[in-house]
This record gives structure tokens, C-alpha cells and sequence, in this order.
């Protein structure tokens, strides 16, 4: 493929008004999404008691309340302790920027030294969204199930009555708005035109990671459709974002389109201390929710649920809300004079998806059409025409298998190729990087800063056997828990995480793609290279470049295991065990992280949930 013909391919841009027309135009648009935002938080009085309560308006919450409150009859309260979206949230190519911002918790793990994290002195940081919409804020926006294979598996290892891939498929469904007609008309059955949330294929994908794509299909790759029967091979990943040009979180989704109804409420800014429960047990020794406590605008309240407690906060919120409440391990819990009310394993099994990113310097700027350059121009393309550097993020994946992974259909790594400016702040970057290496790491991007040319070829391994655990840090529910994430104590990821960087480094040295591309100077701060051979062959340099700088995908989950098995916290109803009225619908339940982003299987677990609900109460 010639660089002449992709370049020719690029968008042609709609001419632009004048200057002061651009202004006033952006400006009212800025305007209307604010005020759409802000209007989601409730001006009517909180109510002493609801049919139900529901923590969190992330991705699972914001489906929930929105289902059960289509029945008049119901009424909800949701308690979000972050803020509402903003008009940076909404922007598509600003994925990742809001991390360590007012819109994040600001999590990081204990030290996970010698393991990993050495570049960041063992702490890796953990995203999550304290904002309506939660963790969707911050992701890729990527719309992935897993692997047909996840969700048997479960049923088979895990005791999931009623959670196999053709059980859980009308659930994915129901949310769904597939914008794609190819995607739509090659798998009919795994695609559903009629659901919320909008799921579209790039349009204006950049040129650079077109060509690695169409490249490696010559070289015998199949082009796939991931969340078909099938993920190994490679496309563009499905993403969810609006027509024009917005992130489509399940809180814009869900929410801010029903935020007139009169029996939905959602208070910003809440944050929930403990959970109530009943002082009396019924006769098979169960607990009872009847209740919550929040912080609000420094007062201390109460809310009661006439029917059910539904935790939706997500893998790091759940399983602390829980545990300072007193349903978690006993043992922990007494070392911080915490009352046991139920013994369940409550923080264990803490899974997580890794990856390192591959830095390049692209040699022609014509290969790029997205960004995160907030210019006037750039803003009026994006909120008026819905095209231009804002207005996407277009990602290219790879899925394959390692040699160590026998299953073919269920292909445990990836590559992903993806455009991804460095920021102008010197100092903002190197911020990222613990004090150990941070010189180091600011003369390795200096010549780089700022530039708008940068490949990263992102590596992963999605089937993780390193498992970690969440731990309280004290008594005090503003008190971060401790998250020990155990990243690469397994030597099988190790291995893993070897083989996709060097497959990847390897790839990216061969032709063609040496005509487009160049690998950032190496080694990387704290690792030497082999004296001689190809840099994809030295393993020494391989494992250290992983124990360095691999870090979190944003995928936590599974710190409230559901199954049927001894060490699940909720049952395949959702329900937690020993405790009437309470269910945990987000995250946390998963049993095993499934082969792909986490957001999609969350939603499903909303759709799924919601019904579940319905039915248990008779609504």
C-alpha cells in the first residue's frame, strides 16, 4: 500500500464560518451540554424512603435505575458520590485525559515490587470514574463482550445457572444499537439494531492504523467481527458514541434522557458510609438491608428501601462499602473492630487485564486525523459537523494466540494500534513516572513532547492467572482500600506478556510498516538491551520492559464473586449470600474477567439484573 493513496483517503474537512461565528456557535453548544449535564441532578427534596436505592450511576447503575423506573409505580434513588459529566467527557478523542483529574478516584496499588510497576515505584495507578457514567468516562469508549467461551466456562467451573454465552446474548441485545450495516448483515444474530446504546465502527479511521490492518490482512490475518461467534483475527474496534460525535456512556444513555421522570431521582455528590441493616435475623439466620447512610453537603443522612439495596460502585467501591458495613471476611474485618454480620470472602479474586504501550514516531503527519488538540477550529468540526480530531478515537485490534493458550477459538492476546499524542507538559508526563526513574523518563520523552505523530502499539494479555485482593485500610469509609493486584506473580503471564511485545516489536520492523514508522529511542529507563540480535529477541530486556512499565487496562473486577461455589459472595441471582434485599450488580461479580473490555459484560449484567429484580419483587 502506498503512502500517496492513504494519504488521499483522508476526510475532506466542511469549510469553516468566520471567526466570530465559530466562537459564538461553540459557545452555545458548550452551553446546552452543560446545562444537559447538570439537569440530571435532582432539585426535589430526598424522600425518606424508596422502592429502591441504588449506589453508583456507572455503567451498570445508570441501566438499572433507568429499567426498574419504567414501571410508574417504582420509585428509585441513585447515589453518586462523584460529579455530573462535562463537555470534556463527552469528547471521543479525550479517552485516558481525564485520568487523575477531578473525574477520577485517583486509586493506585500497594507496591508491586519486584513483580511490576517499577516504573512508577511498584504503585500503578488504578482509573476509575467518580463522575455520573462512572469508569465510562475514562475509557476507550470500546465496545467488547469476551469470548462466547467466558461465560460457559462459568457456568461450568463456577455453578452460574443461567449465565452460559446463549443465556446471557438476549441481554447484551437489549442495549444494543448497532450502526454498522456490514457488521449488522454478516452476523445478524449476535447484533441488535433496536437497543439505547449506539455501537459504531470508526469512519474516518487515520490513515496509520489503516495500513497495519490492511497490511496484515494481506498477510493472511481474517478480518472478524469480535463480538460475532469468533474474535481471533483483526478490525477496527466498535465503540460507543453517538451520531454526533459524543461518548455514549449509559448515564447519557439511560439517565440524562429520563432525568424528567417523577419517580427517578439521582443525587450528585453523595457518598455512601455504610449500608443499614435490620437488628433482628429471620429464621434461616439472614440479615436484612433496610437502608443507606450518606455524606451530603457535610450532613449525615438516612434513606430506606421499602424493596431492595442494590450495589453498583464498582470493584473497588463494593467490596469496601460491604466490608465496612460487615459482610466480608471475618478476620480482616476484627482487625478493625468491624461486627462480622455475614463471613463471605468479600474482596478476594481481584482480576485485572495488563498491558504495556510501544511508542513510535510516525514519519508523515498526513497518516493522522485524530487528536486531542482543543482548538476552536477543532471544537466547531466536532460539535457542528461531528468530524475532525475531537470527534473519534479510532483504534485497530489484533486478537491471536499465545503459544502456550491450546484453544483457538479463545485467543488470549492482543495487539492494538491506535494514534496517541503526547501532551505539550513535560512535567505532566513525568508526573506519571515514580521519583526512582522520573529524570530518566523526562529526558526519554523530551524530543517528543507535544508531538502530534506518535503510533502507540498497545500489547496485551486478556487471560491473566495472576489473581489479587482488595483489603480494607481502616474503619474509615474516606480511607482508600488497599488494592494488591499480584500483576505478573504468575510466570505464565510473564510469558505471555513476552511473547506480545516481542510479536509486536517484530511486526512493526518489518516492511512496509518500517516506511511509516520508527520505535522511540531504547532501552527505557531501567533496562539494558542484548549486545547483539534483533530487540525481539533479547527475553532479558523483554521481561524487564514488562516488569517496568505494564499497568493497568481499567478492567478491576471480581472482588464480589458470584456463583454457587464457597468462595462466591452473590449467588447467579445477584443476591448476596446471607443477606436479604441486597444485590451487587456491577464489576465485581465477574467470576473470571472475560477475553475483552469489561464495559459491554457490564451492561449486560444491568440488563440481566434488572429483569432479575423485576421478577424476585413482582413488578
Amino acid at each position: 500500500m502506498e503512502l500517496e493513496a492513504l494519504s488521499v483517503r483522508q476526510p475532506v474537512l466542511p469549510s469553516l464560518p468566520s471567526l466570530t461565528v465559530q466562537l459564538l456557535t461553540v459557545s452555545v453548544i458548550l452551553l446546552q451540554r452543560t446545562i444537559r449535564h447538570n439537569s440530571i441532578n435532582t432539585k426535589r427534596q430526598i424522600a425518606d424512603q424508596y422502592d429502591f436505592l441504588v449506589v453508583g450511576s456507572g455503567t451498570a447503575g445508570a441501566i438499572i435505575a433507568a429499567r426498574l423506573t419504567e414501571n410508574p409505580d417504582i420509585t428509585v434513588l441513585v447515589l453518586e458520590a462523584g460529579q455530573q459529566q462535562t463537555v470534556t467527557t463527552d469528547t471521543p478523542s479525550w479517552a485516558r485525559q481525564e485520568v487523575r483529574t477531578e473525574v477520577d478516584w485517583g486509586y493506585e496499588t500497594t507496591s508491586q515490587l519486584p513483580y511490576s510497576g517499577r516504573a512508577f515505584d511498584g504503585h500503578v495507578g488504578l482509573p476509575r470514574g467518580l463522575v455520573v457514567g462512572g469508569s465510562h468516562n475514562l475509557n476507550y469508549l470500546v465496545y467488547s463482550r469476551g469470548n462466547p467461551k467466558d461465560f460457559d466456562s462459568w457456568v461450568e467451573e463456577f455453578g452460574t445457572t443461567g449465565w452460559s454465552y446463549q443465556e446471557v446474548l438476549p441481554y447484551f441485545l437489549r442495549s444494543e444499537n448497532n450502526t454498522d450495516p456490514k457488521i449488522n448483515a454478516i452476523n445478524p444474530a449476535y447484533h441488535s439494531t433496536n437497543g439505547p446504546v449506539p455501537v459504531m465502527t470508526p469512519k474516518n479511521p487515520d490513515p496509520i492504523i489503516s495500513i497495519f490492518k490492511e497490511e496484515l490482512m494481506k498477510r493472511g490475518i481474517p478480518e472478524v467481527d469480535q463480538n460475532g461467534p469468533t474474535q481471533l483475527g483483526i478490525n477496527y474496534f466498535q465503540q460507543t458514541i453517538y451520531e454526533n460525535a459524543t461518548r455514549a456512556t449509559t448515564a447519557s444513555v439511560f439517565l440524562e434522557a429520563n432525568d424528567k421522570k417523577p419517580n427517578l431521582q439521582i443525587l450528585t455528590r453523595a457518598f455512601v458510609t455504610r449500608i443499614l441493616f435490620s437488628e433482628t435475623r429471620d429464621s434461616d439466620d439472614r440479615i436484612t438491608a433496610i437502608g443507606l447512610e450518606f455524606e451530603h453537603n457535610n450532613q449525615t443522612r438516612r434513606v430506606y428501601a421499602k424493596r431492595e439495596v442494590i450495589l453498583s460502585a464498582g470493584s473497588i467501591n463494593t467490596p469496601q462499602l460491604l466490608m465496612l458495613s460487615g459482610v466480608g471476611p471475618a478476620e480482616h474485618l476484627s482487625e478493625f473492630g468491624i461486627e462480622t454480620l455475614v463471613n463471605l470472602p468479600v474482596g478476594y479474586n481481584l482480576k485485572d487485564h495488563i498491558f504495556v504501550q510501544l511508542d513510535y514516531e510516525i514519519f508523515n503527519e498526513s497518516l493522522i486525523t485524530s487528536g486531542i488538540d482543543w482548538t476552536l477550529e477543532n471544537m466547531y468540526y466536532n460539535f457542528v459537523d461531528f468530524v475532525g480530531p475531537l470527534s473519534q478515537f479510532p483504534i485497530v485490534y489484533m486478537y491471536f494466540n499465545s503459544r502456550m493458550n491450546n484453544e483457538t477459538d479463545w485467543p488470549d492476546l492482543q495487539i492494538d494500534f491506535t494514534v496517541s499524542p503526547l501532551v505539550n507538559d513535560l512535567e505532566q508526563i513525568a508526573s506519571r513516572y515514580g521519583s526512582v526513574y522520573r529524570d530518566q523518563w523526562r529526558d526519554y520523552y523530551r524530543p517528543h513532547v507535544g508531538q502530534r505523530n506518535r503510533l502507540g502499539i498497545l500489547c496485551f494479555h486478556y487471560r491473566p492467572h495472576s489473581t489479587g485482593r482488595l483489603y480494607l485500610n481502616s474503619s474509615n469509609p474516606h480511607d482508600f482500600p488497599l488494592m494488591d493486584t499480584r500483576y505478573l506473580t504468575d510466570q505464565y503471564d510473564v510469558d505471555s506478556m513476552i511473547e506480545v511485545i516481542s510479536t509486536a516489536l517484530e511486526l512493526a520492523s518489518m516492511p512496509p510498516f518500517d516506511q511509516y514508522v520508527r520505535l522511540y529511542r531504547q532501552p527505557i529507563p531501567g533496562c539494558q538491551l542484548c549486545p547483539n540480535g534483533p530487540i525481539w529477541k533479547c527475553r532479558s530486556y523483554l521481561e524487564c520492559y514488562a516488569r517496568t512499565v505494564t499497568t493497568t487496562v481499567g478492567h478491576q473486577v471480581g472482588t464480589c464473586k458470584m456463583g454457587n461455589t464457597n468462595d462466591s459472595v452473590v449467588d447467579p441471582r445477584l443476591r448476596v449470600r446471607g443477606v436479604n434485599r441486597l444485590r451487587v450488580i456491577d464489576g465485581s461479580i465477574f467470576p473470571h474477567i472475560t477475553n475483552g473490555n469489561t464495559n459491554a459484560p457490564i451492561m449486560m449484567f444491568a440488563e440481566y439484573g434488572s429483569d432479575m429484580i423485576r421478577q424476585d419483587n413482582g413488578i
